[in-house]
């Protein structure tokens, strides 16, 4: 199924033409009836000359009602802008032919409709004006039709080129990045909330869960109907009602958006590319109406370039996060002069950095964009970044790294721009060699206190440095390959051995023997020295321990503090240290006061 929107000034026939294609009315609403005028959106399908079943979203084309016939056009990819031969050109058919183009809606059909009912100029003239005013539109329709709804005149023809113009249109895409702009929500009598709108971007199954944003709320689709039939899945680009389980229909209404967890961009900022409409201006403050999807937003509006362009760039704050891509595209109204002032094309769904940065980037193909403003990226990151699937992105990054953008570290986990890369080494080589000279005895430098000063996390930092030329990565610490710390050469250390060594089981304290703290931790990550608590032994006082305890347990089975006290010759405040030590390398096992021989005696 294809989607096709109505476009048009107010009583020029669009829901008679779509009456009169479909058979269906599609004003749903009695006051609509009454008043023979279109005030919310309608809904009507039909079949094809080619059997290709096209589905209508009817639009109303007075003024006041302009935010629903945004609501209506926000997902579709084709158009029958409707002109009356009896009015011609009117205000609405110049702003929603100008809404079609800031949507970026380039194919469709152009209708002269009333055909009947003006005299051979004045149709004529009105045909002739309607040809005029596309020449200055990105809108191309396939032709312009002759067509009165209600003596069926030009109704066969318009079905035809209908055909044809849909043939020749391109398939909605599918991503495997499902998206519904929800544009109508009602509880059904024994089923519950139901919402449709034209699915966008992917497929989506029955069972599916989906995320309801703006709000997070989880929802599970229960039942899937197109054109009245039931699917087990929707395709891209058709017209879907949804029943939902797991969310009322309270919770939920127009401007919604229905999407696969994890896939998108919850955005509340954005970096976009503007497009005025003849006449208009941006201030380069503002805030304006935004319709995006089936939605109307208060957006707050900042203009970035310098000056103000043919297409300047802005930096757009929502009033609500909304699941966002760039090429998204919006409208942009103000909300005084109630007029349509331009539109806006998405760039950027996660803008960082200053502003005043922005216009720098943001005319690089998406990739470098994204590249450009993050330093540090992660390739998972580039779906939701850049509104694309797996396979995408991992074009993406093979685009990246091949064109020398960015450089692949840690296992291909970042993705490094190849400046920030090589500052950030340098960097720490500086860092490192100021840190050796100031502590010559420390064997390097913790990765925890290095990443602040590179400006990264310690894992960041270790990527960084992975493979950098002159440094070593090891146990959590970065060096300079030049630099080896041999704290055990020192007389000083020398000094402070042989003192534990001579009192192994009663060692002085270190500070007692005059021992700087640093030559304490050297030793200590060399492995010479071991900290009990506080309490500093030689490893081989330790050893000799022990073995001691070892022998004591062979000959007595087992030891109590008191035993194992006097077998080592010390006071309890040691052998307490090191009992618990032994505990937990498993040589003993405690039960009470005693110890007894454990799995490693």
């Amino acid at each position: 199924m294809r989607v096709v929107a109505t476009a048009g000034h107010v009583d020029h026939g669009k829901s008679s033409l779509v009456l009169a294609l479909t058979g269906t009315d599609p004003d749903r609403w009695p006051v609509e009836k009454a008043r023979g005028l279109t005030i919310d959106l309608g809904f009507a399908f039909t079949t094809l000359p080619s059997g290709q079943e096209v589905g209508f979203v009817d639009v109303p084309g007075h003024v006041r009602f302009l935010k629903n016939m945004l609501a209506g056009v926000g997902a579709v990819e084709a158009a029958v802008l409707v002109v009356a031969a009896t009015e011609g050109w009117m205000p609405q058919s110049e702003e929603h032919l100008r809404i079609l183009d800031l949507l970026g809606i380039r194919h469709g059909l152009a209708v002269v409709s009333k055909a009947d009912l003006a005299d051979e100029e004045l149709f004529a003239l009105a045909h002739l004006e309607v040809e005029e005013r596309l020449t200055t539109s990105a809108f191309a329709p396939a032709a312009v039709l002759a067509v009165d709804s209600r003596s069926g005149r030009g109704l066969a023809e318009l079905r035809t080129v209908l055909d044809d113009m849909l043939r020749s249109a391109p398939l909605a895409a599918d991503r495997g990045r499902p998206r519904l702009w929800v544009d109508r929500v009602f509880a059904a009598k024994g089923a519950g909330t139901v919402v449709t709108g034209t699915l966008a971007g992917g497929r989506l199954a029955l069972d599916t869960e989906v995320v309801v944003l703006p709000g997070r709320r989880r929802a599970r689709v229960r039942k899937i109907e197109s054109h009245h039939q039931e699917l087990s899945e929707a395709a891209p680009g058709i017209r879907v009602a949804l029943n939902l389980a797991g969310i009322d229909h309270t919770d939920l209404g127009r401007g919604h958006a229905l999407v696969l967890p994890g896939q998108w961009a919850q955005a509340s900022v954005v970096d976009a590319a503007l497009s005025t409409l003849p006449g208009a201006t941006f201030a380069r403050r503002g805030t304006f109406k935004a319709y995006i999807g089936s939605g109307e937003h208060d957006v707050r509006l900042r203009l970035l370039a310098g000056e103000v362009t043919e297409r300047p760039y802005a930096r757009i704050h929502l009033s609500a996060a909304l699941p966002l891509a760039p090429g998204d595209r919006l409208v942009l109204r103000d909300p005084g002069s109630q007029e349509t002032v331009g539109g806006a094309e998405v760039l950027d769904v996660a803008p960082v950095g200053r502003a005043r940065l922005a216009p720098a980037r943001l005319p690089l193909p998406t990739g470098q964009r994204l590249r450009a403003g993050r330093p540090w990226l992660r390739p998972g990151e580039l779906v939701a970044l850049a509104g694309v699937d797996a396979a995408g992105a991992a074009r993406l990054t093979r685009e990246l790294v091949e064109g020398g953008e960015a450089v692949p570290v840690l296992g291909g986990e970042y993705l490094v721009a190849a400046p920030a890369l090589e500052q950030a080494r340098r960097q720490a080589a500086e860092v490192l060699a100021e840190h050796h000279r100031r502590h010559p005895l420390e064997p390097g430098l913790d990765l925890s206190a290095l990443g602040p000063v590179l400006g990264v996390d310690p894992a960041r930092a270790r990527a960084a440095l992975e493979g950098a030329a002159g440094i070593v990565v090891e146990h959590g610490r970065a060096r300079l390959a030049s630099h080896h710390a041999r704290v055990a050469d020192e007389p000083e250390a020398h000094k402070l051995l042989a003192a534990l060594d001579a009192e192994p089981f009663s060692p002085p304290a270190p500070e007692e023997v005059g021992a700087r703290p640093e030559i304490v931790r050297g030793l200590i990550r060399d492995g010479l020295l071991v900290d009990l608590d506080g309490l500093i032994f030689s490893a081989t006082g330790l050893d000799k321990a022990r073995e001691v305890v070892r022998q004591g347990l062979h000959e007595h089975g087992s030891l109590t503090v008191a035993q194992a006290r006097d077998l080592l010759g010390s006071s309890r405040k040691y052998v307490l240290a090191v009992l618990a030590r032994f505990d937990a390398e498993g040589v003993t096992r405690r039960r009470g006061d005693e110890r007894f021989p454990g799995p490693k005696a």
